[in-house]
Protein backbone atom coordinates (compact mmCIF):
# COMPACT_ATOMS: atom_id res chain seq x y z
CA UNK A 1 0.00 0.00 0.00
CA UNK A 2 1.41 3.38 -0.81
CA UNK A 3 0.35 6.40 1.87
CA UNK A 4 1.24 9.15 -0.85
CA UNK A 5 0.28 8.86 -4.56
CA UNK A 6 0.50 11.89 -6.99
CA UNK A 7 -0.49 11.46 -10.43
CA UNK A 8 0.07 13.94 -13.57
CA UNK A 9 1.06 16.76 -10.85
CA UNK A 10 1.82 20.10 -11.97
CA UNK A 11 1.74 23.91 -10.65
CA UNK A 12 3.03 26.59 -12.66
CA UNK A 13 3.49 30.36 -11.77
CA UNK A 14 3.82 34.14 -13.63
CA UNK A 15 0.76 32.81 -16.15
CA UNK A 16 2.30 29.26 -17.04
CA UNK A 17 5.57 30.42 -17.61
CA UNK A 18 7.68 29.19 -14.71
CA UNK A 19 7.02 25.45 -14.38
CA UNK A 20 7.65 24.73 -10.55
CA UNK A 21 6.22 21.29 -10.59
CA UNK A 22 6.01 19.02 -13.99
CA UNK A 23 3.89 15.97 -14.22
CA UNK A 24 5.26 14.53 -10.72
CA UNK A 25 3.51 11.25 -10.48
CA UNK A 26 4.80 9.51 -7.09
CA UNK A 27 3.91 6.38 -5.13
CA UNK A 28 5.67 6.39 -1.26
CA UNK A 29 5.16 3.26 0.53
CA UNK A 30 3.42 3.07 3.65
CA UNK A 31 6.18 3.15 6.47
CA UNK A 32 9.00 4.48 4.28
CA UNK A 33 11.41 7.19 5.25
CA UNK A 34 11.28 8.84 1.74
CA UNK A 35 14.28 11.80 1.00
CA UNK A 36 14.04 14.38 -1.63
CA UNK A 37 16.55 15.53 -2.95
CA UNK A 38 17.72 18.19 -6.05
CA UNK A 39 19.19 21.57 -6.02
CA UNK A 40 17.44 24.98 -4.62
CA UNK A 41 15.13 25.66 -7.45
CA UNK A 42 14.50 21.93 -8.22
CA UNK A 43 10.78 21.95 -6.90
CA UNK A 44 10.75 19.61 -4.11
CA UNK A 45 9.42 22.63 -1.61
CA UNK A 46 6.89 23.15 -4.27
CA UNK A 47 5.83 19.50 -4.31
CA UNK A 48 5.92 18.66 -0.44
CA UNK A 49 3.13 21.95 -0.68
CA UNK A 50 1.18 20.68 -2.86
CA UNK A 51 1.05 17.41 -0.90
CA UNK A 52 -0.03 18.96 2.08
CA UNK A 53 -3.01 20.96 0.70
CA UNK A 54 -0.77 24.19 1.38
CA UNK A 55 -0.89 24.97 -2.62
CA UNK A 56 -3.73 24.12 -4.97
CA UNK A 57 -2.19 22.46 -8.45
CA UNK A 58 -2.35 23.67 -11.51
CA UNK A 59 -3.40 19.87 -12.60
CA UNK A 60 -2.96 16.43 -11.56
CA UNK A 61 -3.86 14.57 -8.23
CA UNK A 62 -2.93 13.82 -4.79
CA UNK A 63 -3.76 10.86 -2.75
CA UNK A 64 -2.67 10.34 0.87
CA UNK A 65 -3.79 7.15 2.84
CA UNK A 66 -5.99 6.11 0.30
CA UNK A 67 -7.85 9.02 0.49
CA UNK A 68 -7.72 11.24 -3.52
CA UNK A 69 -8.20 14.71 -1.66
CA UNK A 70 -9.66 18.05 -3.19
CA UNK A 71 -7.19 20.88 -4.85
CA UNK A 72 -5.99 22.30 -1.45
CA UNK A 73 -7.09 20.32 0.82
CA UNK A 74 -5.16 18.88 3.31
CA UNK A 75 -5.43 15.44 5.23
CA UNK A 76 -6.21 15.42 8.68
CA UNK A 77 -3.60 12.34 9.44
CA UNK A 78 -0.62 14.63 7.88
CA UNK A 79 1.62 16.57 9.67
CA UNK A 80 3.86 19.35 7.55
CA UNK A 81 6.85 21.28 8.16
CA UNK A 82 7.20 23.04 4.62
CA UNK A 83 10.02 25.93 5.12
CA UNK A 84 10.25 27.98 7.60
CA UNK A 85 7.23 27.05 10.61
CA UNK A 86 4.19 28.57 10.59
CA UNK A 87 4.52 29.91 14.37
CA UNK A 88 3.32 33.21 15.76
CA UNK A 89 6.21 35.01 16.84
CA UNK A 90 4.40 36.34 19.88
CA UNK A 91 3.07 33.33 21.91
CA UNK A 92 5.53 31.26 23.23
CA UNK A 93 6.55 27.47 22.55
CA UNK A 94 3.46 25.84 24.05
CA UNK A 95 0.59 28.19 22.75
CA UNK A 96 1.79 28.11 19.18
CA UNK A 97 1.59 24.54 19.81
CA UNK A 98 -1.82 24.54 21.93
CA UNK A 99 -3.19 26.49 19.21
CA UNK A 100 -2.50 23.84 16.43
CA UNK A 101 -4.09 21.32 19.23
CA UNK A 102 -7.49 23.16 19.54
CA UNK A 103 -8.00 23.29 15.43
CA UNK A 104 -7.33 20.32 15.25
CA UNK A 105 -10.10 19.52 18.18
CA UNK A 106 -7.59 16.88 19.95
CA UNK A 107 -9.35 15.51 23.06
CA UNK A 108 -6.55 16.56 25.49
CA UNK A 109 -4.71 19.66 23.89
CA UNK A 110 -2.08 20.05 26.31
CA UNK A 111 -1.25 16.63 27.13
CA UNK A 112 -0.62 16.38 22.69
CA UNK A 113 1.70 19.67 23.20
CA UNK A 114 3.79 17.86 26.02
CA UNK A 115 4.06 14.99 24.48
CA UNK A 116 5.31 16.52 20.91
CA UNK A 117 7.71 18.65 23.17
CA UNK A 118 8.82 15.44 24.45
CA UNK A 119 9.54 13.92 21.18
CA UNK A 120 11.88 16.59 19.98
CA UNK A 121 13.78 17.21 23.23
CA UNK A 122 12.43 20.75 24.02
CA UNK A 123 10.64 20.66 27.61
CA UNK A 124 14.30 20.46 29.89
CA UNK A 125 17.66 19.83 29.55
CA UNK A 126 20.35 18.90 32.09
CA UNK A 127 22.44 22.52 32.62
CA UNK A 128 25.89 22.72 33.26
CA UNK A 129 25.11 22.48 37.17
CA UNK A 130 23.11 19.33 36.72
CA UNK A 131 20.53 21.05 37.33
CA UNK A 132 17.05 20.40 35.11
CA UNK A 133 16.27 23.82 33.56
CA UNK A 134 13.10 24.68 30.70
CA UNK A 135 14.77 25.00 27.83
CA UNK A 136 11.57 27.35 26.70
CA UNK A 137 10.23 29.12 30.13
CA UNK A 138 6.66 30.14 29.62
CA UNK A 139 6.27 33.51 28.57
CA UNK A 140 9.52 33.55 26.37
CA UNK A 141 8.35 34.92 22.51
CA UNK A 142 8.96 32.30 19.69
CA UNK A 143 10.23 35.83 17.88
CA UNK A 144 12.90 35.44 20.88
CA UNK A 145 14.36 31.80 19.91
CA UNK A 146 17.09 30.26 18.00
CA UNK A 147 16.79 29.27 14.26
CA UNK A 148 17.48 26.24 15.73
CA UNK A 149 15.02 26.46 18.26
CA UNK A 150 12.19 27.52 15.82
CA UNK A 151 13.08 24.86 13.47
CA UNK A 152 12.47 22.12 16.62
CA UNK A 153 9.03 23.82 17.41
CA UNK A 154 8.34 23.01 13.67
CA UNK A 155 9.09 19.52 13.47
CA UNK A 156 6.98 19.45 17.49
CA UNK A 157 4.19 21.08 15.24
CA UNK A 158 4.24 18.78 12.59
CA UNK A 159 3.75 16.19 15.22
CA UNK A 160 0.37 17.83 16.82
CA UNK A 161 -2.24 15.19 15.97
CA UNK A 162 -0.12 12.16 16.11
CA UNK A 163 0.12 11.67 11.97
CA UNK A 164 0.77 8.89 10.05
CA UNK A 165 2.37 10.64 7.40
CA UNK A 166 4.70 13.57 7.78
CA UNK A 167 6.57 15.86 5.44
CA UNK A 168 9.24 17.19 6.70
CA UNK A 169 11.35 20.58 4.56
CA UNK A 170 14.97 20.51 5.63
CA UNK A 171 14.07 19.58 9.10
CA UNK A 172 17.52 19.76 10.36
CA UNK A 173 18.63 23.61 8.74
CA UNK A 174 19.93 25.36 11.31
CA UNK A 175 20.50 22.41 14.20
CA UNK A 176 23.50 22.24 15.85
CA UNK A 177 25.12 18.40 14.63
CA UNK A 178 23.60 17.09 18.39
CA UNK A 179 19.95 17.80 17.98
CA UNK A 180 20.33 16.97 14.51
CA UNK A 181 21.36 13.33 15.52
CA UNK A 182 18.08 13.41 18.05
CA UNK A 183 15.98 14.27 14.98
CA UNK A 184 17.45 12.11 13.15
CA UNK A 185 16.79 9.15 15.65
CA UNK A 186 12.92 10.42 16.30
CA UNK A 187 12.55 10.15 12.52
CA UNK A 188 13.69 6.55 12.23
CA UNK A 189 11.79 5.52 15.62
CA UNK A 190 8.53 7.19 14.00
CA UNK A 191 9.03 5.07 10.92
CA UNK A 192 10.06 1.69 12.97
CA UNK A 193 7.80 1.80 15.38
CA UNK A 194 4.66 3.68 14.77
CA UNK A 195 4.76 2.54 11.21
CA UNK A 196 4.75 6.73 10.17
CA UNK A 197 5.54 7.66 6.39
CA UNK A 198 8.23 10.20 6.68
CA UNK A 199 9.09 12.96 3.41
CA UNK A 200 11.92 15.02 3.93
CA UNK A 201 14.39 16.87 1.99
CA UNK A 202 17.60 18.40 3.00
CA UNK A 203 20.61 19.82 1.46
CA UNK A 204 23.38 17.75 3.63
CA UNK A 205 22.61 14.47 2.15
CA UNK A 206 24.76 12.65 4.65
CA UNK A 207 21.45 13.20 7.07
CA UNK A 208 19.37 11.32 4.05
CA UNK A 209 21.86 8.77 3.41
CA UNK A 210 21.37 7.67 7.22
CA UNK A 211 17.68 7.13 7.77
CA UNK A 212 16.51 7.00 4.24
CA UNK A 213 14.56 3.77 2.90
CA UNK A 214 13.70 5.23 -0.45
CA UNK A 215 14.82 8.25 -2.60
CA UNK A 216 13.54 10.86 -4.98
CA UNK A 217 15.51 13.08 -6.99
CA UNK A 218 13.96 16.40 -8.61
CA UNK A 219 15.40 18.19 -11.20
CA UNK A 220 14.09 21.08 -12.85
CA UNK A 221 10.71 20.62 -11.61
CA UNK A 222 10.45 16.65 -12.63
CA UNK A 223 10.70 13.83 -10.33
CA UNK A 224 14.01 12.27 -12.45
CA UNK A 225 14.42 8.87 -10.75
CA UNK A 226 13.42 7.27 -7.70
CA UNK A 227 15.10 4.42 -6.22
CA UNK A 228 15.44 2.25 -2.75
CA UNK A 229 18.06 2.46 -0.22
CA UNK A 230 19.32 -1.26 -1.93
CA UNK A 231 19.24 0.22 -5.92
CA UNK A 232 21.75 3.22 -4.22
CA UNK A 233 23.92 1.13 -2.30
CA UNK A 234 24.20 -1.23 -5.46
CA UNK A 235 24.80 1.57 -7.74
CA UNK A 236 27.34 2.52 -5.15
CA UNK A 237 29.44 -0.86 -5.19
CA UNK A 238 32.65 -0.99 -5.55
CA UNK A 239 33.00 -1.74 -9.15
CA UNK A 240 35.70 -1.73 -12.84
CA UNK A 241 34.83 0.46 -15.37
CA UNK A 242 37.17 -0.13 -18.45
CA UNK A 243 37.23 0.58 -22.39
CA UNK A 244 37.80 -1.76 -25.19
CA UNK A 245 38.03 -1.86 -29.04
CA UNK A 246 34.86 -4.15 -29.25
CA UNK A 247 32.66 -3.23 -26.02
CA UNK A 248 29.90 -5.85 -27.15
CA UNK A 249 32.17 -8.47 -27.93
CA UNK A 250 33.99 -8.02 -24.93
CA UNK A 251 30.16 -8.57 -22.90
CA UNK A 252 30.11 -12.27 -24.72
CA UNK A 253 33.47 -12.88 -23.66
CA UNK A 254 32.72 -11.92 -20.14
CA UNK A 255 29.76 -13.42 -19.87
CA UNK A 256 30.95 -16.99 -21.09
CA UNK A 257 34.48 -16.74 -19.48
CA UNK A 258 33.63 -15.44 -15.82
CA UNK A 259 29.76 -15.70 -15.79
CA UNK A 260 29.97 -14.52 -11.80
CA UNK A 261 30.28 -10.69 -13.03
CA UNK A 262 28.05 -8.48 -13.99
CA UNK A 263 28.28 -6.73 -17.32
CA UNK A 264 26.64 -3.31 -18.23
CA UNK A 265 27.63 -1.20 -21.52
CA UNK A 266 27.22 2.44 -20.53
CA UNK A 267 25.41 4.83 -23.51
CA UNK A 268 29.26 5.93 -23.94
CA UNK A 269 30.50 2.33 -24.54
CA UNK A 270 32.34 2.30 -21.38
CA UNK A 271 31.77 -1.63 -19.56
CA UNK A 272 30.62 -1.06 -16.21
CA UNK A 273 31.84 -4.55 -14.35
CA UNK A 274 31.15 -5.86 -10.86
CA UNK A 275 31.63 -8.97 -8.80
CA UNK A 276 29.25 -11.05 -6.77
CA UNK A 277 28.25 -9.47 -3.35
CA UNK A 278 29.87 -5.85 -4.67
CA UNK A 279 33.10 -6.67 -4.05
CA UNK A 280 35.61 -5.61 -6.59
CA UNK A 281 36.16 -7.79 -9.61
CA UNK A 282 40.16 -9.50 -10.55
CA UNK A 283 41.31 -7.21 -12.63
CA UNK A 284 44.52 -9.63 -13.38
CA UNK A 285 41.93 -12.35 -14.43
CA UNK A 286 39.64 -9.84 -15.96
CA UNK A 287 42.14 -8.26 -18.53
CA UNK A 288 43.16 -11.95 -19.00
CA UNK A 289 40.12 -12.78 -20.49
CA UNK A 290 40.02 -10.06 -22.66
CA UNK A 291 43.30 -10.14 -24.32
CA UNK A 292 43.07 -14.20 -24.95
CA UNK A 293 39.80 -13.62 -26.92
CA UNK A 294 41.68 -10.55 -28.94
CA UNK A 295 39.66 -7.40 -27.33
CA UNK A 296 42.55 -4.53 -26.30
CA UNK A 297 41.91 -2.69 -23.30
CA UNK A 298 42.20 0.84 -23.83
CA UNK A 299 41.55 2.03 -19.79
CA UNK A 300 40.64 0.15 -16.91
CA UNK A 301 39.73 2.16 -13.10
CA UNK A 302 38.53 1.28 -10.10
CA UNK A 303 35.00 3.17 -8.57
CA UNK A 304 34.89 2.81 -4.84
CA UNK A 305 31.37 3.27 -2.80
CA UNK A 306 30.36 6.70 -2.46
CA UNK A 307 26.84 7.12 -1.55
CA UNK A 308 26.87 10.80 -1.43
CA UNK A 309 28.98 11.13 -4.98
CA UNK A 310 26.11 9.00 -6.36
CA UNK A 311 23.55 11.00 -5.36
CA UNK A 312 25.25 14.04 -6.66
CA UNK A 313 25.36 12.34 -9.96
CA UNK A 314 22.08 11.66 -10.13
CA UNK A 315 21.11 15.22 -9.02
CA UNK A 316 23.64 16.64 -12.00
CA UNK A 317 22.63 14.11 -14.70
CA UNK A 318 21.42 16.07 -17.67
CA UNK A 319 17.85 15.62 -18.79
CA UNK A 320 17.23 13.16 -21.21
CA UNK A 321 16.80 14.26 -24.77
CA UNK A 322 13.19 14.51 -25.10
CA UNK A 323 13.13 16.82 -21.82
CA UNK A 324 15.36 19.73 -23.53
Amino acid sequence: MNAIETSGLCRSFSRGRVRAVRDVSLAVPAGAVFGLVGKNGAGKSTLLKLIAGLMRPSSGTVSVLGQRLAPGESHPRLGALVEAPAVYGRLDAFENLMNRALVLGLPDPARACREALAAVGLPERMAGDGRRRALWPRGTYVDDLSSGQRQRLGVALALIGDPEVLLLDEPLSGIDPTDATEIRALIARLSRERGVTVVMSSHVLADLERICTHFGVMRAGELARTLTTAELTDACATYLTLRTDAPERAVAVLAEELPGLAVRVLPDGVLRVSAPGGGEPDRTVLAQALLAAGIAVTELSVSEPDVDAELVRLIDEPPAEKDR
